[in-house]
């Protein structure tokens, strides 16, 4: 009677003549450091750029492509869409790796200037598009208050900017705002990737 492997046995028996190759595991660090180094200076605002800057310059020959991809690759993934103001330094951060790794006139260094403005015009119709909605619902916002008194012998006391309907409004412009952006955005992005010879 034959006697049944456990399955450790049988995992030991598929794996003792796999080897670990060197090479792959030098090169996949090397892309990893990259991509930390980008990532510790995109995210803190103390990080002046100096240390990558030194890892990139002091990288051996062979390691140079690879952690220029790390780089590359981190940058195209934090490009997205502003919420808020302070994109321009996170702008300015993934330009000064673009001028580290191209030179200070490249066309990555130019296209992410270009994505900047881009980002700028974004809050830009943002903005506008808040004023824009408050005007439109300001005499429905009324209309409302008044059918409420009428109805109920009280209004509301929710500024225009909390009521429910006029989120939903907005949310729903802001939403076909974004997608507008974003295809832009991508474009942009596949442009860089391109640039970089990064494939996905």
């Amino acid at each position: 009677m034959a006697l049944l492997k456990s399955a450790w046995e049988i995992a030991l028996e598929k794996t003792e003549n796999i080897e670990a190759d060197p090479e792959k595991i030098r090169r996949d660090m090397t892309l990893n450091e990259g991509r930390r180094l980008a990532g510790s200076f995109l995210s803190d605002p103390e990080n002046d750029g100096s240390q990558l800057e030194q890892a990139y310059r002091s990288a051996k020959r062979d390691d140079k492509p690879l952690l220029k991809r790390g780089l590359a690759s981190t940058v195209v993934l934090n490009v997205a869409l502003p919420q808020s103001p302070d994109y321009e330094q996170r702008i300015a951060k993934m330009r000064h790796i673009a001028e580290i790794i191209d030179g200070n006139e490249s066309d990555t260094v130019q296209l992410l200037g270009q994505i900047g403005q881009f980002m700028g015009k974004y809050l830009q119709a943002r903005d506008s598009l808040l004023d824009r909605a408050k005007q439109q619902y300001a005499p429905m916002y009324e209309d409302k208050k008044e059918r409420m008194m009428q109805k109920y012998g009280k209004t509301t006391n929710l500024p225009l900017d909390q009521d429910p309907e006029f989120i939903q409004l907005l949310q729903k412009n802001y939403n076909q705002l974004s997608n507008q952006y974003q295809q832009v955005l991508e474009q942009a992005k596949e442009q860089l990737k391109q640039a970089w010879e990064l494939e996905d």
